[in-house]
């Protein structure tokens, strides 16, 4: 795996730490799967993370923190903080890897 593909994979493991203690099993579960194919240079991993990132309910929508309480909906202590940090890993570090991997088109999806 060249470094390229490496530093990629480090921006999706703070976002699998992020997710999973954000309880976004679901989530992490995939990125999971994005790496494991990224680290057997398996280009099917770059499908696999664009498909998770367009249309109604894809990962671009995540909202952290969300849950519910006795039937009521509450944020979950540390929402914003979690929220910022999603945004930051996508919008700027997530972003900037997949332009460095020789990625443009997907960079316009992340």
């Amino acid at each position: 795996m060249g470094s390229k593909t490496e530093a990629l994979c480090g921006v999706l493991d703070e976002l699998v730490a992020l997710l999973d203690g954000a309880g976004e099993v679901q989530w992490a579960a995939r990125l999971h799967v994005v790496q494991a194919r990224l680290r057997a240079s398996e280009f099917s991993g770059i499908t696999h993370l664009l498909a998770a990132c367009g249309g109604i309910g894809s990962f671009n929508d995540l909202i952290l923190g969300q849950g519910f309480e006795n039937g009521e909906f509450v944020w979950q202590p540390g929402h914003r903080q979690n929220h910022e940090r999603l945004d930051t890993l996508l919008s700027q570090d997530l972003e900037n890897r997949v332009l460095a991997a020789g990625i443009p088109h997907l960079a316009s999806v992340v």
